[in-house]
């Protein structure tokens, strides 16, 4: 059994990596330092280009970048405190950066085969990140809807929302049914895992704590699952406060194969347990031949056995905790599935843009601090751009003795980072972020080239009556100056100068960022003024006024403005 104390020194340590680590917003003053023109106004970030080109792992700036990751992460390694590390920096087309460090079985080490992409690592909570993926497949097939209660599956089911104190009572005459969304947005109210322990002899020590099995009790089974939800009281009621829960993924799991039996005209067909489910529904689908939730003795010659705490490399989750926690996965896996996260077209994406688009949305934003957010399983940070402005990465982090492992993503520079790594080191969120730090400035230096090339300059039309010049600054394209027809029209949205050219999220397609009429961004509101104003100033040609678009590369690359009929080339 995994000692109580290696288990809180692990959440401790990661926990500090989050919060003291002085390069981590929220360490310190930095997003607090931002210029007022970053605060109060709305600048757009560059196209997101690298969805569907991202740049090659020979570019020069990436092969730099993945030059210098190889040195620091080998220096890391050296330390001695890990085990094996498999680490890779993803784009949609696949990495641009994967090493593997040390051996598959650190408690045998002088005699264990090295570490390989294949290696399979138990990796803790970001299983969470594969049930919720099942939950968007099953909902695009109509199996499911995100909104539905869980006593739709399970009619029985019952939880407790009053407080300890005795005039908390039960909510009366409200609707406080917990859905599917609940529990995987950790708004559930459910604890984190149940069935908790007791500490008999608190306050002299805190022996009892901790989840199952640290806690002397073993992994739920369902019928335990549901009677410790039943009997134990929510922290909060729902959907008012997160509370990580383990036990609210594992309710999830349960209820995706439950929901997916329960819309088939054939349910003894179908999975009985989660395990098949993924291997249903993901794993097979994307070939993903090292994710499993056992040890057995056609995988164990590939699962990574960490010097701390070995025997979690065989404990049995059992079905209702595999969705939290139980699964094995491989870095070549994760590399499959970080590709589907950041192209929903990619052949290795399993559910459509749309639905990758919510799963993207914040639920929860802490009034505590300015930099983290509860997403949709996600842990969502804020972090700065080499040009100085935050940026949002999404993670899902994992951590039990001995192993840790990351997945994170950062949307708008359309790449990802994987850790899996076993032995004492607690933190691979901070080996994760640590490759950011490292590529990010390549990333926004070639996607500020990539728009370079595809947008700025001096553009005219063949009659010389309209031109336009658009320059790329800090990460915003600009457009400088643009006459249609022989007019200015600038002016005409009443722009005191230039103005940015946001994305309309589709390829090469533009609006000139002009808010409302007389913010301009000089008005302390943010970006408010700017996303309800964009069709404000009417239709010509059934095209918006400040809208246009590129086609074409090379000498025949043109920028249409259709409300004008206009067509411009460099």
């Amino acid at each position: 059994m995994v000692a109580l104390s290696s288990v809180f020194a692990a959440l401790t340590s990661i926990a500090a990596g989050l919060y003291f680590t002085g390069r981590w917003p929220g360490a310190g003053p930095a997003l607090q330092a931002a210029d007022d023109v970053e605060r109060f106004s709305c600048r757009p970030f560059l196209p997101k280009l690298f969805v569907d080109t991202p740049p090659p792992a020979d570019h020069p700036l990436i092969r730099r970048a993945a030059e210098r990751a190889g040195d620091f992460f080998s220096t890391r390694f050296a330390q001695g405190d890990i085990d094996s590390l498999s680490i890779a920096v993803v784009t949609s087309d696949g990495p641009v950066f994967e090493q593997n460090y040390g051996v598959i079985r650190g408690n045998e080490s002088a005699t264990s085969p090295l570490t390989t992409s294949h290696a399979s690592y138990r990796v803790a909570s970001v299983a969470k990140l594969f049930a919720v993926l099942e939950g968007h497949i099953l909902a695009e097939r109509g199996v499911l809807s995100w909104d539905d209660p869980v006593e739709k599956f399970f009619p029985d089911f019952k939880y407790r929302l009053d407080g300890v104190k005795p005039t908390n009572k039960d909510a009366t005459g409200e609707n406080m049914a917990v859905t599917l969304f609940d529990l995987a947005s950790h708004m559930s109210g459910m604890g984190r895992d149940w069935p908790p322990g007791t500490v008999h002899n608190w306050p002299k020590d805190m022996m009892g704590g901790g989840p199952p099995p640290t806690n002397g009790l073993p992994f739920p089974d369902h019928a335990s699952l549901f009677r410790a939800i039943e009997r134990y009281r929510l922290t909060s009621p729902p959907w008012s406060y997160p509370a990580y829960s383990n036990t609210a993924t594992g309710l999830l799991g349960i209820a995706l194969v439950a929901a997916n039996r329960a819309a088939s005209k054939h349910p003894e067909q179908e999975p009985a347990e989660y395990a098949e489910l993924l291997q249903r529904d993901i794993f097979g689908p994307l070939g993903m031949n090292g994710s499993h939730f056992l040890t057995t003795d056609a995988n164990k010659h590939q699962v990574v056995v960490p010097s701390l705490g070995p025997e979690v490399a065989d404990q049995d989750f059992l079905d209702a905790m595999n969705p939290a926690g139980g699964q094995f996965s491989s870095l070549s896996d994760c590399i499959k599935i970080t590709r589907g996260l950041l192209n929903p077209v990619s052949p290795e994406s399993l559910i459509s843009r749309r639905s990758m688009d919510r799963w993207l949305q914040p639920v929860h934003s802490f009034d505590e601090d300015d930099w983290t957010e509860i997403g949709f399983i996600w842990e969502i940070i804020k972090a700065r751009d080499s040009n100085g402005r935050p940026r949002k990465i999404y993670w899902k982090l994992g951590a039990m003795a001995g192993y840790h492992a990351a997945i994170a993503i950062h949307p708008g520079a359309s790449y990802g980072v994987v850790v899996l790594l076993g032995g004492h080191y607690p933190d691979a969120a901070r080996l994760a972020y640590d490759a950011f730090e490292l590529f990010q400035p390549a990333m926004d230096e070639v996607l500020a080239e990539y728009s370079q090339d595809l947008y700025a300059g001096f553009w005219s039309s063949e009659d010389g009556l309209s031109n336009a010049t658009i320059a790329v600054e800090k990460g915003t394209l600009y457009m400088e100056r643009m006459f249609l027809n022989d007019t200015d029209i600038l002016p005409k949205f009443y722009a005191p100068g230039r103005l940015p050219l946001r994305s309309s999220e589709r390829r090469d397609e533009f609006r000139l960022d002009t808010g409302i009429p007389g913010y301009n961004g000089k008005v302390h509101m943010g970006c408010y003024p700017y996303w309800n104003g964009q069709d404000l100033w009417g239709l010509r040609n059934d095209a918006p006024l400040n809208l246009l678009y590129f086609d074409g590369a090379g000498s025949a690359r043109a920028m249409h403005v259709p409300s004008a009929d206009v067509v411009m080339r460099r």
